[in-house]
C-alpha cells in the first residue's frame, strides 16, 4: 500500500482532515460487476435485427484515388448499406467530428480523391454478418495511382517532398533551426513561446548543451478496441452504444457531423475497456449512424487490432532540439527548443513543447514547434497529451548536464525548482528520493539509477450532479460521467464524508445523455476535480435541506445544529437528534417531498501537480538487454480520496511511461507502411518486465479541489523514458536519444567505437 505524506493538517479550505470516508482506501464500487462478468460493454449490445458495419480502406500510404466501383458489393444478398465519400455528396452528412480530448478535428468521411495514410476509410458496408459485410468489402474495385509519400517527419518537411494533406503550409523555417532547410513543407501547426531574453540568457551562461531526441509513436493498447452500436427509430432519433470517455462529446460530434438536433441523439456510455484518452469519440459512431440510417437496421462497428493501429488515434511522436545554458553551480539561466511533431494528417501536438521547461525557475525560455502531417492517421491524446515526449528530452538533458557538472541529478532539480502557490516539487521529489534511499544508493556491475520529474496541471470541465436521500438514510447519486479508473467511487466517498453516513450507504448511478445531468468527460485529470466539486456541492445542497429540516423537527435554531454521523444534532444537548432517515421521511410525507440537492461545477484554475520516479536497471553488456529491477513513484495528489485508488493510478502511469522507454513503438517505412500493426509485434509489458514499484502519495491541497484534489491520472506517465533512459546512461556510460531503449540499440551504442 503507498505510503501518504499529509503535507497539511487543514485543507485549503479550511476543513480539518479528520475525514471519516475521504482518505480511506475502499473497495470500488462496480468491483463485483466487473470480475463476475456482469458488466455490459458496448459489444454486448445486439438489438434485433441487428447488422454489422465493416470499412474497406486504403492499403497506400499516399496515392490518387481514380475510381471507386460498389456495384458489385451493393449487389451481394445481404448487404443492406454501403457508403462512401460520393454516395454521400447529396446526404446530410460529409465531414465528421473528432474530439480527442484536448483537440478537435473535422475531415471528410471518406478519402474521395486520394488518401493520405495507409488505413484510410475508403467505404463502409452494413451486412448481416460480419463475414458477409467484409466479403463485400473484398468486393468494391478501387483503382489507385500510388504517389510518394512520407514515414517521417524529417522527410515530410522537405520542400522536394509532395504535398501530404490539402491546408498544409510551406513556411520559412526559424533561422536558428536544427534541421538545415530554409523552408518547412506539410506544416498543418505551428506553437511559439518567448520568455525573456534566450539570446542574452546564453551569453551570460558558463556552459551551453545542445541534444536531439527522437519519440516514436506510441499505441494506448487499451484492451477493448473502438465499438459502437447506433439504431435509428421511424422518428429519426439516433441511439448510440459506445465505448467513450465522454458521452455528451460523443452526442455533440454526432449533432455536428450528422446536422442533427441534440435532442435526436441519446448516448450510452457503456463499460469502458481501457481509453487512457484516446476514446473520446468521433472513430466510429458517426459512420454506424449513417449505416443505420441507410438500412434501417441497427448497425454494430468493432474495430480488429489491426485496425486500431492502422486507424486509430496514437501519441504523436516528436524530434526535438534542446539547448540549455547554465551556470558552472548548475543554475539554469536559459532553454530554448525546437520541435517537429509527427502530427500524421492532423494536428496539435507541438503546443505540449512548452513542457521541455519542466517545474523549473528558466528565466529565459523560448521554444518553436511545427505539427508535421506524415502519412499516417491523426494522433490523439494519450494519458498527458506530449508530456512523456517533451520531458524526456528535457529532463534527460538535465541528467546529461548535472553529469557533466558532477552534481548528483535530484540537487540540481532542488537547485532550479520553481516555488510557486500550491507546488509541492521539493516534498515529492525528496519524498521518492528518501524512499529509493537515494543518498545511499549503490550500484554493482553494470546498474545504474535514473531519476526524472513530471508534471501536468489539470484543467476543468463543466457538470451537474443530483444527490439524493432515501427514507432509510441511504443516498444516490446521479450524473452522466464515464467512469474508467474508479472516479465513481470517489464520488461516493465525496458524498459519505458530506453526509456523514457509511461509504456502503451511497450508491452512484451514470445515466444515458437523455435522463443525466450534463457531465465533463473522463479525461485530462478532470473529473474527480470537475466532477468531485459538482457532487460535494449536490451533497452540501442536501445537507442544508437536512439541516432546515432538522431545525423544524427539533424546533432548534439552526446555527446549533450539525450532521454528525448519519444524524442532526443538537451541538451542546447531543442527546437531542434526529436521523437523516426520519428527517427523509418527514420532507416525503410533511415538507415538501424528497430531499435532494443539485450541485453544478464550471471551471476554477486547479495547481501543478508534479510526479517524481527512480529506476534502477542492469543492462546486459553482451545483448544489449536492460532490466528494471527497482522502482519508486511519488505524487502530489492534492488529496487522495482513495489511496488505494490513487496508487494503482500512479503505478500504471509509471508502467506506461517505462515501457515506452524501454520498448514499445509504432514503426514505420519511409512511405508511411506500418510494420507493426498488431500485438504480435507491437511489444507490451507483462508482469515479468517490472519488480514491484514503492509509491508515496504526498498531499498539498489545491484550494479549488474537492478536500483539495488535484488531478492524478496524467502526472505518473511523463517522467518514466527520462529515468529509464538516464539509468541505462548510469549503468552503461552511453547516453541514448532516441527511445525505445531496445536490446539492438542499446547494444550499438554501448558498442559503437
Amino acid at each position: 500500500m503507498a505510503q501518504v505524506l499529509d503535507r497539511q493538517s487543514v485543507a485549503a479550505n479550511g476543513e480539518t482532515n479528520g475525514f471519516t470516508v475521504v482518505g480511506q482506501s475502499t473497495k470500488r464500487v462496480d468491483a463485483l460487476e466487473k470480475v463476475t462478468g456482469r458488466a455490459l460493454y458496448a459489444a454486448d449490445v445486439s438489438p434485433p435485427g441487428m447488422l454489422w458495419g465493416v470499412f474497406l480502406r486504403s492499403p497506400h500510404p499516399h496515392a490518387l484515388i481514380k475510381k471507386i466501383d460498389t456495384s458489385k458489393a451493393e449487389q451481394l444478398p445481404g448487404v443492406l448499406a454501403v457508403i462512401t465519400q460520393e454516395s454521400l455528396a447529396t446526404d446530410q452528412a460529409l465531414v465528421v467530428e473528432e474530439e480527442m480530448h484536448a483537440t478537435r478535428r473535422v475531415q471528410t468521411l471518406f478519402a474521395q480523391d486520394k488518401v493520405h495514410y495507409e488505413g484510410e476509410k475508403v467505404a463502409a458496408i452494413a451486412a448481416t454478418t460480419k463475414e458477409l459485410a467484409e466479403e463485400a468489402a473484398d468486393l468494391i474495385e478501387v483503382e489507385y495511382e500510388p504517389l510518394q509519400g512520407s514515414g517521417h517527419v524529417l522527410d515530410s518537411i522537405q520542400e522536394s517532398l509532395p504535398v501530404i494533406n490539402e491546408g498544409t503550409e510551406l513556411l520559412d523555417a526559424p533561422a536558428d533551426n536544427p534541421w538545415g532547410v530554409t523552408k518547412l513543407n506539410n506544416v498543418a501547426g505551428e506553437h511559439h513561446s518567448v520568455e525573456g531574453d534566450v539570446a542574452a540568457g546564453f551569453a551570460e551562461s558558463d556552459r551551453v548543451y545542445t541534444h536531439t531526441f527522437y519519440i516514436p509513436r506510441a499505441h494506448q493498447t487499451y484492451i477493448e478496441p473502438q465499438v459502437t452500436v447506433a439504431d435509428v427509430d421511424v422518428g429519426g432519433k439516433v441511439t448510440v452504444w459506445t465505448s467513450t470517455q465522454g458521452p455528451f462529446g460523443v452526442r455533440s460530434n454526432l449533432a455536428n457531423s450528422l446536422r442533427l438536433p441534440t435532442n435526436k441523439i441519446n448516448v450510452h456510455g457503456m463499460t469502458i475497456g481501457g481509453g487512457f484518452g484516446a476514446k473520446f469519440g468521433g472513430i466510429v459512431d458517426t459512420y454506424a449512424v449513417l449505416l443505420a440510417q441507410k438500412a434501417r437496421r441497427p448497425v454494430k462497428m468493432v474495430y480488429s487490432r489491426h485496425e486500431e493501429f492502422v486507424d486509430g488515434r496514437p501519441a504523436p511522436g516528436a524530434h526535438i532540439t534542446i539547448k540549455t545554458g547554465v551556470k558552472n553551480d548548475g543554475t539554469i539561466v536559459a532553454r530554448q527548443a525546437w520541435a517537429l511533431w509527427d502530427t500524421g494528417v492532423g494536428q496539435g501536438g507541438g503546443y505540449a513543447t512548452m513542457r521541455t521547461k519542466g517545474v523549473y525557475n528558466v528565466e529565459h525560455f523560448k521554444f518553436d514547434a511545427f505539427d508535421v502531417n506524415t502519412c499516417k492517421p491523426a494522433p490523439g491524446a494519450y494519458r498527458a497529451p506530449g508530456a512523456p515526449q517533451a520531458t524526456f528530452a528535457g529532463e534527460t538533458q538535465l541528467n546529461i548536464i548535472a553529469e557533466d557538472l558532477g552534481i548528483d541529478p535530484v540537487d540540481i532539480r532542488l537547485k532550479n525548482m520553481r516555488e510557486g502557490d500550491q507546488i509541492a516539487f521539493k516534498e515529492t521529489l525528496q519524498a521518492v528520493a528518501d524512499a529509493a534511499g537515494w543518498a545511499d544508493r549503490t550500484s554493482g556491475p553494470n546498474e545504474g539509477w535514473g531519476v526524472a520529474v513530471g508534471e501536468w496541471t489539470n484543467g476543468a470541465g463543466p457538470g451537474t450532479a443530483v444527490v439524493s436521500v432515501h427514507d432509510d438514510g441511504s443516498v444516490h447519486v446521479f450524473s452522466g460521467l464515464m467512469d474508467i479508473t474508479g472516479t465513481d467511487t470517489a464520488m461516493a466517498q465525496i458524498a459519505a464524508e458530506v453526509l456523514t453516513v457509511p461509504y456502503d450507504d451511497v450508491t452512484t448511478v451514470r445515466g444515458d445523455t437523455d435522463s443525466a445531468p450534463f457531465a465533463t468527460g473522463s479525461g485530462g485529470s478532470v473529473v474527480t476535480f470537475s466532477m468531485g466539486n459538482a457532487v460535494k456541492r449536490a451533497a452540501e445542497d442536501a445537507k442544508q435541506r437536512l439541516l432546515e429540516l432538522a431545525a423544524e423537527h427539533l424546533e432548534a435554531p439552526l446555527e446549533l445544529l450539525e450532521l454528525r454521523g448519519g444524524a442532526v444534532v443538537v451541538k451542546e444537548k447531543p442527546d437531542e437528534s434526529v436521523s437523516i432517515a426520519q428527517l427523509a421521511q418527514f420532507a416525503l410525507r410533511e415538507r415538501g417531498g424528497p430531499v435532494m440537492g443539485k450541485g453544478t461545477f464550471a471551471s476554477q484554475p486547479s495547481a501543478t501537480t508534479t510526479a517524481a520516479q527512480i529506476g534502477k536497471v542492469e543492462v546486459d553488456p553482451e545483448t544489449g538487454k536492460v532490466w528494471i529491477r527497482e522502482l519508486y513513484n511519488s505524487l502530489d495528489a492534492g488529496k487522495a480520496i482513495n489511496p488505494m485508488a490513487s496508487e494503482g493510478q500512479m503505478e500504471g502511469g509509471l508502467v506506461q511511461g517505462f515501457a515506452w522507454g524501454l520498448m514499445e513503438a509504432m514503426h514505420y517505412d519511409r512511405d508511411g507502411h506500418n510494420l507493426n500493426p498488431g500485438l504480435l509485434d507491437y511489444r507490451l509489458p507483462t508482469t515479468a518486465d517490472f519488480p514491484d514499484i514503492a509509491s508515496v502519495i504526498v498531499e498539498e491541497p489545491t484550494k479549488n479541489g474537492p478536500y483539495g484534489v488535484k488531478g492524478i491520472g496524467e502526472p505518473p506517465i511523463a517522467p518514466g523514458p527520462a529515468a529509464l533512459a538516464s539509468a541505462v546512461a548510469d549503468a552503461t556510460g552511453k547516453w541514448i536519444m532516441e527511445l525505445p531503449l531496445v536490446p539492438e540499440r542499446v547494444y550499438r551504442a554501448t558498442h559503437d567505437s
